[in-house]
C-alpha cells in the first residue's frame, strides 16, 4: 500500500531551477523515464517497501490455504475481523485462532523471508590485514 505513494512522492520534483531565463544548454537531454527510474532505484525507503513486499507475498505462498484465509480474515484493513467472528468463520475456538497465528508468525521468523543482520565480526577480523 506504501509504494504507489512513494512513487508519487517522489515524482514531485524538490528543488527549484535558478538557471530559469539564463543561457540553455546545448546538448541537453531530458530522459524524463530514466531519470524517475533512477530516483526510484535510489530511494532507500521505495526499496525497503518493494523487498517486504515481495518477502511477504513469497512467504504467503509456502502457507497453507488455511493459514492464508485466517490471515486476510485478521489483518485486512478494509475488513478486519474480531477473534470472536474468526473462531465462527474457521470453525475453531478464538484461543485455537490466537495459537495458529502465532505459529504463523513464528514460522515467519524463523523463515529466510525475515531481515536477518549478518554478523560481520569474523570479516572484521581477517580486514585488518
Amino acid at each position: 500500500m506504501q509504494i504507489k505513494p512513494r512513487k508519487i512522492e517522489l515524482q514531485t520534483p524538490e528543488t527549484i531551477d535558478e538557471n530559469i531565463g539564463s543561457g540553455t544548454a546545448q546538448n541537453k537531454e531530458n530522459r524524463v523515464l530514466d531519470n524517475q527510474l533512477i530516483i526510484e532505484e535510489g530511494d532507500h525507503a521505495l526499496q525497503s517497501f518493494i523487498r517486504d513486499k515481495w518477502c511477504m507475498s513469497n512467504f504467503l505462498k509456502i502457507l497453507t490455504e488455511e493459514e492464508r484465509t485466517m490471515i486476510s480474515l485478521r489483518y485486512d484493513r478494509r475488513r478486519k475481523r474480531s477473534w470472536n467472528q474468526m473462531a465462527r468463520i474457521l470453525s475453531k475456538s478464538e484461543s485455537q485462532c490466537h495459537r495458529d497465528l502465532q505459529n504463523i508468525k513464528q514460522i515467519y521468523r524463523k523463515s529466510v523471508f525475515a531481515y536477518q543482520p549478518v554478523d560481520n565480526s569474523e570479516y572484521q577480523k581477517y580486514a585488518s590485514f
